[in-house]
């Protein structure tokens, strides 16, 4: 039998050759440390991300509620272009609607009614119910509704500009007594001095951090039934109306004496505010004459619609308290740059 030749050395399977490689010794896996790193960069992707949809939610409520103040500043031009003044301020907080009121002085009700028909709401203007939601006084990033807590009824987020004037006692709001002019008797007293409200109203104040001092009248107030014309500073550089100042910790109670009337009522921290203080966010704590100034819920910004229809996003920070106060006053003669 034949002979298979010897393999050549290099051949030759050895017996180390054979083994098989032991696994590494390394470990497999992570370590605790290392696991807990890992859970931290997720977390941290998880609350940008959070982050990043609350802020674009946030921004989407804050267009929606500028759409909400064109929307009005519209109606309210269409009211002015319609009847030849801006609509009424309505007499005081106590006073809704009357069927016979007509839109001007006579008016009980305030600016929200007044403007219904141009906000395509004829039925509810003609019915003057209070309990017919309307969207467009409701900022979602608040309640998200217009219809108040309790028996409250409609009520708006967004107030109109009654001046940069204030009341002696410091509550922003008119009362028909000495500190309107010392008019006496009942607004719906054929006798009754709107003039002197209006004139009064429109008295020289000085001007916010200066010593200057100039007339404060805004666009709606008590009684007004104000033409265009009136306007001396320009309707793209005054206010029509804004978001108003509410705290957070009132936004359902309906309590707070400026969250806690009916949008229809007349001049009240509700539905009118000045421009005497800068605006606050809601996130400031409530202090005492804050329901009398404007603000919002937006994070760092305020909306505001100007006498032009234009809306305005405003940084508080940006906002000068002189450059505010001129704002809200409709004939103070004085130049302003309008912060975006």
């Amino acid at each position: 039998m034949a002979t298979l030749p010897r393999p050549a050395a290099s051949m030759r399977v050895t017996p180390a050759a054979r083994r098989v490689p032991r696994r590494s010794r390394s470990r497999i896996g992570f370590t605790l440390i290392e696991m807990l790193v890992v859970i931290t960069i997720i977390a941290m992707l998880m609350a940008m991300t959070v982050q990043g949809i609350q802020q674009v939610r946030e921004l989407g409520r804050q267009t929606s509620c500028g759409n909400n103040l064109h929307q009005i500043a519209v109606a309210a031009i269409a009211h002015s272009a319609r009847l030849g003044h801006f609509p009424t301020g309505g007499w005081d907080g106590s006073s809704l609607p009357t069927a016979g009121g007509g839109s001007g002085s006579k008016q009980p009700g305030g600016w929200c009614y007044a403007i219904l028909p141009d906000l395509d709401m004829q039925a509810a203007y003609d019915s003057m119910s209070t309990s017919a939601p309307v969207p467009t006084f409701a900022c979602a990033s608040r309640r998200g509704s217009s219809l108040g807590p309790g028996s409250i009824g409609v009520m708006t987020d967004y107030a109109g500009n009654r001046g940069s004037w204030s009341d002696p006692a410091g509550s922003q709001t008119t009362t028909f007594g000495w500190n309107v002019g010392s008019v006496s008797g009942s607004p719906s007293d054929d006798a009754f001095d709107w003039q002197t409200v209006a004139n009064t109203l429109n008295t020289p104040q000085p001007i916010a951090g200066t010593g200057a001092s100039v007339p404060t009248g805004g666009v709606i107030f008590a009684g007004s039934t104000l033409p265009p014309a009136r306007i001396k500073d320009g309707n793209e550089k005054t206010y029509l109306c804004a978001e108003k100042y509410v705290p957070r910790t009132e936004y359902e109670s309906g309590a707070w004496s400026g969250y806690n009337r009916c949008a229809f009522a007349g001049d009240s921290p509700d539905t009118l505010r000045a421009g005497h203080r800068l605006p606050a966010s809601d996130a400031t704590a409530n202090a005492a004459g804050m329901e009398g100034g404007f603000g919002g819920p937006h994070p760092r910004v305020f909306l505001a619609a100007m006498c032009d229809g234009s809306v305005k996003v405003i940084r508080l920070d940006d906002l000068d308290a002189a450059v505010h106060f001129l704002l809200a006053a409709r004939a103070d003669l004085q130049v302003v740059q309008v912060p975006e």
